[in-house]
């Protein structure tokens, strides 16, 4: 590396963003972690969906710095990666909003730019995965995906871009990636059932882990950080957030996709939030389930409730002296390799 990678890690390090050229310079100092997230990584490349886990410590442990660790991990071991940090405008309480923005934040390995688009139009398509299309179709909860890649794969230069984002899930460019998809499968699309984007942009969401494996890699692996922004939420909203959240982690088994998901919140979402004396969501929250939905549904979200303090999740306790010392002397090696002036340290 030269001094200008040395400045920018340093500027990373005194911001408090890790990045991956700042993971690869410094020492995990979780390994039992990484072992355990490897373990849910050779199910998934067996064509199972494990179960995912959720990542709790306190502000400032280093629930980012375990993200940004995995996601390199996860890239050199060819599963593609999406990372995206919750906020609430961002968050889980809509599954067709998140889709876009972990879409776009998708990282496949050796690409210098997130996304498909260039794999897809220069790599082009496997003609087997067209083939099996119909088989996917009955995988997800509506078809127009797999037409839309249908259309996609016909690269006409005009409509390239705009189908693209519609199989990222982008609202604005589903309906009218369907009037296109009625040009080119009229037949087709008349015996289809008729596409809500309320109750079917999810399909688009399940559609995408088939295409990164048809591309040839392993799975696809979901890292959400910032988590406790959900208990900022009003009540409907934590509610749809814990769904959505028991579908991504699979606890419930509810999906057999190819995704695994990591979520890392402090704890204070559990100790105030979960199970506090104001909010305790895991009393509240079955019970506004059973009346917005039904028992089947209730049911599921006192499992999650249950679970989310199982030992399957992951807790950073704090960092052993011996360890950080290693750290601290190797943030050391990058401080003199960034800038000239040195000071003894005692």
């Amino acid at each position: 590396m030269n001094r200008t990678d040395y400045v920018l890690m340093l500027e990373a390090i005194r911001a408090g963003i890790p990045s991956r050229i700042t993971v690869d310079a410094t020492s995990d100092l979780r390994h039992h972690l990484e072992a355990k997230i490897d373990k849910d990584l050779v199910l998934l490349e067996s064509g199972h969906s494990p179960k995912g886990r959720l990542v709790w410590g306190e502000y400032g442990q280093g629930k980012t710095h375990l993200l940004k660790l995995m996601e390199k991990h996860i890239l050199d071991n060819g599963f593609a990666v999406s990372y995206v940090s919750l906020s609430r405008q961002l968050n889980l309480s809509n599954l067709s909003n998140l889709f876009p923005a972990l879409a776009s934040h998708l990282l496949i390995r050796d690409a210098k730019i997130p996304g498909l688009l260039n794999p897809l139009t220069m790599e082009g398509m496997p003609s087997e995965f067209l083939q099996n299309l119909p088989l996917i179709e009955q995988k997800i909860c509506h078809p127009l995906p797999a037409y839309v890649f249908r259309a996609f794969a016909r690269y006409d230069t005009q409509n390239l871009v705009l189908l693209y984002n519609a199989l990222m899930g982008k609202k604005e460019n589903v309906t009218s990636a369907k009037k296109i998809c009625r040009e080119h499968f009229k037949a087709e699309m008349k015996q289809m059932p008729r596409f809500l984007q309320k109750d079917h942009l999810k399909s688009f969401f399940e559609f995408l882990p088939h295409l990164l494996q048809a591309l040839g890699y392993k799975g696809w692996v979901i890292l959400i950080d910032e988590l406790e922004i959900t208990g900022k939420l009003g009540k409907v909203a934590r509610l749809k957030s814990y769904q959505n959240l028991a579908w991504l982690l699979n606890w419930s088994k509810q999906h057999k996709l190819p995704i695994y998901t990591l979520a890392a919140s402090v704890k204070a979402l559990q100790e105030e939030v979960f199970f506090g004396t104001k909010k305790n969501d895991a009393e509240a929250m079955p019970q506004l389930a059973e009346e917005r939905f039904d028992a089947t549904e209730a049911a599921a979200i006192r499992t999650f409730f249950d679970l989310s303090t199982d030992a399957h999740n992951l807790v950073l306790a704090p960092v052993g002296k011996k360890e950080l010392l290693t750290l601290l002397n190797q943030l050391l090696e990058i401080h003199h390799q960034a800038i000239d002036w040195q000071h003894p340290i005692p």
